[in-house]
Formats: structure tokens, C-alpha cells, sequence
């Protein structure tokens, strides 16, 4: 009988102190934070309230914005200095590719030719629709990086209703070339986009 009570007594021991293990517990750190032990091996820090109590060696610093210096400094100066793509005469070499909408337009090597600059166009239709119209706006400048001419090019014009005078999908067309009536020079510098696209 006795052996009975003392095992009850041995079982009911273990069971209070699983129980004791399987809840969550607190414990405090040496900074002050406490920290909650979860019974699935998990933990997390212990939310502090205002009237919390902290610890003496935990500091508290309080942090300042950084003042705004009010300076009388200038802008950094733009430089002028030449922009856009190089533009060699005598070279065969191709100067700038450009993509718009599918839309590829190569400009070839330039030449000079009785006072005019002249740079020929090559086109590919990579999209899936037929081109009416493109359009391209041209900035010419000389090696000082100084405008020298601006305008507004239409390299590819269909007849409007004339599905046989469209620029069809996948394939190529020499385009119309880009002229300006400039004087002669070595080098030029050439700002080039496509502006517009107009499809069937």
C-alpha cells in the first residue's frame, strides 16, 4: 500500500512540474528587457509599458536632428560641354541606332555634298503592325558642343489608304536621309530621337 501512495505521489509530481514547464515563462535580462519562453521552444521580448520599471545601467539617449546650415554656396555650374553621338566624315562606320515601337532606324555613315551635311537612314519594322509615319527630331552641334541646327525629320512617309506604299512588319527600307545645310567641318555631334510612330 505504501508503495501505491508513493508512486501516486511521484506521478502527481511530475505531472505539477510538466505543468510548470508547458506554460509560457518570464524572464528578466541584465539590461532590464524581459524576455517571454514559450512552451514550443519559441520566445520573444516582453512589451515595455511607461510605467515599467528599468534597469540603472540601461542608458537612455534622446537623438537631435541634424541641423540645417544655411550656406550662400553657388550651384554647381552646367557644363557645356558637346553632347550627343560623334559624327566623323570619311568614316564608314555607322553612328547611332535608335528604337522606338518596334521601330528600328540606323544612321549611317555620313559624307558632305555640294554645302550639306548629309546622313543616311536604314529602317527595320521589328513590331507586328505596318508603319505610315516616322518621325525623328534631329540637334546638330559643332565640336565647341554649340547648336548649330535643329529640326524636325520625316524619314518614313507612306500614302495615306495605299496599304501597298506601307512599311510592313519584318522587313527592311532605306528611310529618307537627314540633311542640314551647314558648313564644312571634320566632326560634328549629333542628338537624334524618335518622336513618332504611326502604325496600321
Amino acid at each position: 500500500m505504501l508503495k501505491k501512495t508513493q508512486l501516486c505521489g511521484i506521478v502527481i509530481a511530475l505531472i505539477a512540474s510538466s505543468s510548470v514547464w508547458a506554460a509560457d515563462q518570464t524572464i528578466a535580462l541584465k539590461d532590464g528587457r524581459q524576455v517571454i519562453l514559450h512552451d514550443n521552444f519559441t520566445w520573444q521580448y516582453k512589451a515595455q509599458t511607461n510605467n515599467s520599471v528599468t534597469s540603472p545601467t540601461l542608458k537612455t539617449t534622446t537623438a537631435t536632428a541634424i541641423p540645417v546650415i544655411a550656406t550662400s554656396a553657388v550651384a554647381i555650374p552646367i557644363i557645356s560641354a558637346p553632347k550627343g553621338v560623334d559624327v566623323e566624315l570619311g568614316t564608314t562606320k555607322a553612328i547611332q541606332q535608335l528604337s522606338d515601337s518596334g521601330m528600328d532606324v540606323l544612321l549611317t555613315a555620313a559624307h558632305y555634298e555640294n554645302g550639306t551635311l548629309i546622313i543616311p537612314t536604314m529602317m527595320t519594322n521589328q513590331s507586328s503592325k505596318s508603319v505610315v509615319n516616322v518621325t525623328m527630331k534631329v540637334r546638330l552641334s559643332n565640336s565647341d558642343g554649340q547648336t548649330i541646327a535643329t529640326d524636325e525629320f520625316t524619314v518614313w512617309r507612306s500614302i495615306n489608304r495605299m496599304p501597298d506604299t506601307y512599311f510592313r512588319p519584318k522587313t527592311q527600307h532605306q528611310g529618307k536621309p537627314i540633311t542640314f545645310d551647314v558648313p564644312k567641318a571634320e566632326r560634328y555631334f549629333i542628338d537624334a530621337e524618335i518622336t513618332d510612330v504611326d502604325m496600321r
